[in-house]
């Protein structure tokens, strides 16, 4: 039932912020927590070993911002919807339509701190991606779900490798979606239509579990919830150039492929053990349905790029076709073996997500507030693209000349920033997360804000 609430409340308000009104996101939270508290059926049992994604949330106290460039642009989004416009850091552009439910849920989190909202929503994408898996697990009937869901989601390389380029909204997406497609009748559309309003590859990602369930009834409304979005956004949304189409596929085909590595090798290794033991039983046909699945989701990626969808953001899928795998060969062994797998995957979780590296220091941050009261509004700060510039827009509303674009968007905001005035400023952050360098600061000029800003 809480569940239901949480995650009706997320899709809710991803729906209704699709125009960028945040009291129109926040009446559509209200009324899809409603609904997924009424039309989500509770589920029997608890699981302790589920407590363990609460790690997920860890980084909202170790970690400065959240990283990877994309979560700068996701929380800058959550502030142009607090203040009425798409995003500081692109001025000028404006669409109809645009997917802000993952920023919608930073907005609702901005009491908190720009930064620490970030984090906190980037923590709760990855509990939302642990419901949906454990729902679609559980509706497939496998052993133990909420346990193998956190197992499979903590020892396995992805999803957990998105927090480390900024690709949380994918996870929430694809975990709403799964959610969704695990349930029954017209509750699954909430869930499918937030999932796209959240991110639309991801939506579609996981709404490829509701082929899992025949249940043709939930598969229409799910389609219809999907669908809608889907189309609205194409028709609203922003139109794909050519030379955004061209980009898409080409960096599908090289910098998001997905091989048989995706999941990294202790989950390959469980994998390869899970099947070993079944056939040892003669347990034939979890093997060849999971080995069918893989092979499956093996062509799709293949087909991917073609069609201007990454690889990379459908991955997670595969934990589907194989978690059911693992638990079946686990059995009555599950609880025994649970805190061992546990264990096994710190390793792992540490190294894909809680060791990911930001792009700004908390000195960087501390440089960024006392820029807020030095720098005035709609003046143009220069500065790298893979440095703590890159937080600017979204933490002091300050348009930057580098600022992360979404390639639905090339054109526009490239457009847009040919019409910016020349920067009057310049911000050094202390380390350059991504390449290239833009040369060093202006030497005749007394540096301000701890050696960070420089007045052109």
């Amino acid at each position: 039932m809480l569940r239901g609430l949480f995650l009706g409340a997320l899709a809710g308000a991803a729906v209704a912020g699709l125009p960028g009104n945040p009291w129109v996101a926040l009446a559509g939270a209200i009324a899809g927590g409603i609904a997924g508290w009424k039309l989500v059926p509770a589920r029997a049992g608890f699981s302790p070993w589920s407590l363990a994604v609460l790690a997920f949330v860890v980084p909202a106290i170790t970690l400065p911002v959240a990283p990877g460039a994309d979560m700068a642009m996701h929380v800058a989004l959550a502030r142009g919807l607090v203040h009425g416009v798409l995003s500081p850091a692109w001025p000028g552009v404006r669409v109809a339509l645009y997917p802000r439910g993952f920023s919608a849920l930073v907005a609702a989190l901005a009491p908190t701190g720009w930064a620490e909202a970030g984090l906190l929503a980037a923590g709760a994408s990855y509990l939302v991606f642990w419901a949906g898996l454990a729902a679609i697990l559980e509706a497939l009937r496998t052993p133990a779900a909420r346990t193998m869901a956190a197992v499979a989601l903590l020892l396995s390389r992805t999803p957990q490798a998105f927090f480390g380029w900024g690709g949380n909204a994918t996870a929430m997406a694809i975990g709403l979606a799964l959610f969704g497609a695990a349930q029954e009748g017209p509750i699954a559309a909430l869930f499918l239509a937030g999932a796209a309003a959240t991110h639309p590859m991801g939506g579609c990602a996981g709404a490829l579990a509701v082929l899992l369930r025949r249940e043709w009834r939930t598969a229409a409304w799910a389609a219809a919830g999907l669908g809608l979005v889907l189309v609205a956004l194409a028709l609203l949304g922003p139109a794909l150039s050519p030379r955004e189409i061209h980009w898409i596929r080409d960096y599908a085909g090289r910098q998001e492929s997905a091989g048989f590595g995706v999941l990294g090798d202790p989950a390959n290794i469980v994998t390869g053990l899970a099947a070993a033991v079944l056939l040892w039983r003669r347990q034939f046909r979890p093997v060849l349905r999971s080995a069918a699945a893989v092979a499956g989701l093996a062509a799709l990626f293949l087909l991917l790029p073609y069609a201007g969808m990454y690889p990379v953001r459908f991955a997670p899928l595969l934990l589907v076709a194989v978690v059911p795998l693992w638990a079946q060969a686990a059995a009555a062994q599950i609880p025994m073996l649970a805190p061992l797998a546990l264990l096994a995957a710190l390793p792992g979780h540490l190294r894909w997500y809680q060791e990911a590296s930001p792009m700004a220091t908390r000195e960087d941050l501390a440089a960024i507030r006392c820029l807020r009261g030095t720098v005035p509004d709609g003046a143009v700060i220069d500065g790298a693209y893979g440095d703590a510039t890159q937080w600017i827009p979204a933490l002091a509303g300050r348009p930057i000349t580098r600022p992360h674009q979404h390639v639905s968007l090339f054109d526009e905001t490239d457009a847009a920033l040919a019409k910016l005035p020349s920067p009057s400023w310049r911000f050094v952050g202390d380390t350059l997360r991504y390449p290239p360098a833009i040369g060093p600061p202006p030497a005749d000029v007394a540096p301000l804000c701890d050696r960070h800003l420089y007045k052109r």
